[in-house]
Parts: C-alpha cells; structure tokens; sequence
C-alpha cells in the first residue's frame, strides 16, 4: 500500500522533471471557434465549452503538466474544423480540470460543462480527444453522462490511467466510436513518466488500434513517443494506411455528426 502511494506521487515528480521547458511551434488552423488565444499565459489556461447554441462540441483533454508543456495545446490549436455540417464549438482542457494536482484529480468541472452544454442543445453531437492522462480522462468524463446528448466518438493518444476506475481500459457506455493510439517500444527517455504512469496500450474494445513503434520515425524524423502526441494523431499507421485523424473524419461522415437533421 505505501509503495503504491509512493508511485502514484513519483509520477507526476517525473512528469514535471523530464521536459518541462519544451515548447511547441504554434500553428493556429482557420475557422476556430472560439477563436485560441497564442500568447505565453492565454496557452497554458483552458479554453471552456461555450455555452450557446451549436449541433457539436470538438473537445480536447491534455495530460499531466500539459499547462506547462503545451504538447496537446499545439494538436488542439493546429487540428482544422471538423467537416461537418451544422455549427461547432470547440474546447481545450487539463486532465484534472486545471486542477494540477494528481491526489485531488477530477474530471468534475468538464462533465459539468458538458452537462451545461447539452442541456442547451439537446441531442448535440461529442468528439473528444484526449492525451496521456487526458486519453483516461475522455472515458471518465463519458461515463459520467447521463444522457441527453447525440452521438460520442472517442480518440485516446497513448492513454495513461490515472485512476483505479480507469485501468479496465473499458468502453465507456453511450461511446459510438472509438480509435486508441499508443506508442509500444517506447524508446526516449521522456516516456518513461508514462510507462511508470500506466500506459494503456492496446484496447480490446476500441473500434481501431493503431501502434506506433518507438523504434520508428514520423514524417519530421521524430521517434514515436509518448510526449509528441502531434504525429500519434495525424500521422498514417503504417499497417492500416490512416491515421487516427482520418479515422476520426470518417466516423464523423459515416455518423453524421453535427448534422441537426440525423438527431
């Protein structure tokens, strides 16, 4: 019991330690709703769900020190509009609701904005995409809905559990689509914080799981590893020709999602 004590609190240690003055190259996708704000701070504060009238809510969840690393922030301000029809919103936030405390973690204050959000738009549509403690986070947050909304698609990247409810690595209910990446070898020496944080790997009950091997290189020459979700999400799997992006495109199509006429 002490030991698992220790681990639990030596993993956010490890996760500050290892990269914590890393910054990303900003590059801002037209057509963002609300539009992000890129200086220093405004990049290391969450951006809400607004709480107005649209068909679908684009969400995305960092891990562990994400406020301080901007790894995820770069994915979520770089990731174009969804092609979908109706009016879309889109959000940025921490695992732990910006709390950046593991003991105290919760992902309350995202289900509450969701919740807000869909008594608003009844039936509205849920893309969510979540990194390291964000990829647990995503199920989290699903499971704690308790209906009203449309359709849900899922995207974990190289999901790390964060709490004893996660580590089933489970679908969660109401869930139409789910893709999970993970990086397995991990080579360099920023993954250890996740192989110590209990990287998910392969999930039997996601609709696609894609691999990505630490041994091999992405289009900038880039190992595959965990602290560069960027390529993890828009990078094709070599097996399957698509990446976890495209998938996520085609299950918008195949769902219809944002459409207001399929609800």
């Amino acid at each position: 019991m002490q030991m698992n004590k220790i681990h639990k609190l030596l993993v956010p240690v490890l996760m500050l330690l290892i990269g914590a003055c890393s910054q990303q190259q900003q590059v801002v996708a037209p057509g963002i709703y609300p539009e992000p704000d890129t200086d220093f701070i405004s990049r290391r504060l969450q951006v809400r769900l607004p709480q107005e009238k649209a068909d679908v809510a684009f969400i995305f969840i960092g891990g562990f020190a994400e406020q301080v690393l901007t790894h995820f922030r770069s994915v979520y301000e770089g990731t174009p509009v969804l092609p979908v029809a109706g009016k879309q919103v889109r959000a940025c936030y921490a695992w732990d609701g910006g709390r950046g405390c593991l003991p105290f973690h919760s992902t309350r204050l995202i289900r509450d904005d969701i919740k807000r959000f869909l008594q608003t738009n009844p039936g509205a549509d849920l893309v969510l995409v979540g990194h390291s403690y964000g990829g647990s986070a995503v199920m989290d947050v699903i499971r704690q809905l308790d209906g009203g909304h449309g359709k849900i698609i899922a995207v974990t990247l190289d999901a790390v559990s964060c709490r004893e409810r996660s580590h089933p690595r489970e679908r969660a209910k109401g869930v139409d689509y789910w893709v999970n990446v993970y990086c397995s070898p991990y080579r360099h020496p920023k993954d250890i914080a996740a192989m110590v944080g209990g990287q998910w790997r392969e999930c039997p009950q996601a609709d696609a799981n894609l691999c990505f091997s630490g041994n091999e290189r992405d289009a900038k020459g880039r190992r595959y590893q965990h602290a560069r979700p960027d390529s993890l999400f828009v990078e094709p799997h070599a097996a399957t020709g698509a990446s976890a992006y495209q998938l996520m495109l085609d299950a918008c199509a195949r769902l219809k999602i944002g459409n207001p006429a399929s609800r």
